[in-house]
Parts: structure tokens; sequence; C-alpha cells
């Protein structure tokens, strides 16, 4: 992990050391809705924040390169239905510092952009029906770090505020599969053919301002 967070702060301090028009920084907020791919659930129903800031420096006409900084919530969300029989309660609770390297084309009010995000995990607990089951016999840890991809859009209100909507997808597993006793884990293959486990999904909304 120490050599992770040097080479991120390199690619920080890269960026933020050029002359002063060649880059823009400032804050960013949002939320995000997760799900998480392998457990016996559906839909986006964990919502959590995405807070921090970014930096980004043009590469070329119409072309730049952001990164952000920010704590990010992810994970899954589950509450009983009465009135459908469903009476399972259940979440599954992430939290990350994300850092998203994208490259962005501009094309009028819109820019478009692509990359990958290191997502370092700091803080994660698994509940059913009230009860925490993080460590529990058999119940296999989240893994520290999450690798994914990146694809989004914007909308530019101007030059220095824009919106964006973005969705994320790990490339490894955030955790390797459980075939105990649990019933809310899915020990079926991942559906893109991958290794069997639990994969992180995510859409995010969130705002920027460069200063």
């Amino acid at each position: 992990m120490n050599k992770l967070l040097v080479i991120i702060a390199s690619l920080l301090i890269t960026v933020i050391t050029c002359e002063a028009q060649e880059f823009r920084a400032g804050p960013l907020a949002g939320i995000g809705f997760s799900q998480v791919d392998g457990d016996a659930f559906a839909g986006y129903q964990k919502i959590g924040l995405n807070i921090g800031g970014f930096v980004s420096r043009s590469i070329a006409k119409d072309w730049d390169l952001q990164l952000d900084i920010a704590y990010i919530q992810k994970g899954s969300k589950v509450t009983p239905d009465v009135e459908k029989g469903k009476y399972d309660e259940y979440e599954i609770d992430l939290h990350y510092i994300n850092f998203p390297l994208v490259a962005r084309y501009q094309y009028k009010q819109f820019s478009f952009e692509g990359g990958l995000a290191i997502a370092v995990l700091f803080a994660d607990d698994e509940i059913q029906n009230g009860q925490s089951i993080k460590g529990n016999d058999g119940v296999p840890p989240f893994q520290t770090i999450e690798y994914s991809t990146v694809f989004g859009v914007n909308y530019h209100f101007s030059e220095r505020l824009w919106v964006n909507a973005r969705m994320l997808y790990s490339l490894n597993r955030i955790r390797i599969p459980y075939n105990g006793e649990i019933p809310i884990y899915d020990p079926k293959p991942h559906w893109l053919s991958r290794k069997p486990g639990q994969y992180n999904n995510n859409i995010v909304f969130s705002m920027y301002y460069a200063i």
C-alpha cells in the first residue's frame, strides 16, 4: 500500500506543479448508488457520499486528464418489505479513498471520459438482520485494494462549474466466494465469466467546481 500511495502522490505533484494556465483544481461533492454483484440481491439501493477534490490538466485541444481524490461509500443494502413477503435485512458497508484517473474529451457543453480508478478500503462492515457478521467464522474479509473501470459524461454550465455522471465497476474481486450457511451470498460464477466472487457496481453523480 505504501508504494501505491507514493505513486498516487507523485502523479498529483506532477499535475499541480505545472504552470497555472495548464491545470485546474477544486472541490467535488456528490452521491453514489451502489450494489454488489455476487450477493443474492439486485438494485442500486445503497446510497453513499462522494466527497473530495480534483486536479486536471489540458493535454491537447479538447482533451484533458483529471485525477480525483475522494472519500466514497460503496456496498449493498436490502430492507424488509412485509407487503411483498420479503423479510431480509442486509447491508454491506464499505468506505474507500478513491483515486480515479480519466481522460476527457469535450464537445461543446458536454465532455466524455474514460479511465481507471484505484480505491483503498479503510473501513467496512457487514450486517444481517441488525447484527454485524464481520469476522464471523467462515466469512471472508474484503480486499484492501480495488481496481475499477470508469466511464462518464459531464455537462458544463461554465468553465468552472459542471456536473458529472459516472459508472465504476470492479476489475478485481472485492471478496472471494463464500459457500457457508449465510443465505444472502450468491456463490454462482460472475456474469462476466470472471472468477466467482463479489464485485462493486456503482453509479455516481457529482458536482465539480474549479477554483
